[in-house]
């Protein structure tokens, strides 16, 4: 066989797969969360929030947590076993927004910090 079919039997298989994986992951909505910060995000967003009385609720969405917001790791706290503390950051055009986050097994907590 020479060098030109097996192009083609490998074009033919590999766009065989591709039509399978978006058809059946894309129904799926599968997330691949590789980085550290986009594995805290998701795990927020999964679990129940509780603000505190300072937040202004518009500022904070599922949507826009995974979008806008990074985690601040040097000012978080990952060693507890409770619930860990993290710091996430909303970087706007006017000012920078912090949030301190108690995430527990269940709930996750918002407080806002002013830095």
């Amino acid at each position: 066989m020479n060098f030109f079919k097996r192009l083609l039997f490998y074009l033919f298989g590999f766009m065989l797969g591709m039509i399978f994986l978006f058809y059946f992951m894309g129904k799926k909505e599968a997330t691949f969360n590789y980085s550290p910060n986009k594995r805290v995000l998701a795990d927020i967003n999964k679990k129940d929030w509780l603000f505190d009385s300072n937040i202004d609720t518009t500022e904070i969405s599922r949507k826009n947590l995974t979008d806008k917001f990074k985690v601040d790791f040097s000012k978080s706290n990952v060693e507890l076993d409770s619930c860990k503390t993290y710091v996430l950051v909303n970087k706007t055009e006017k000012k920078d927004f912090f949030y301190k986050i108690e995430n527990c097994s269940k709930k996750a907590k918002f407080k806002k910090l002013l830095y």
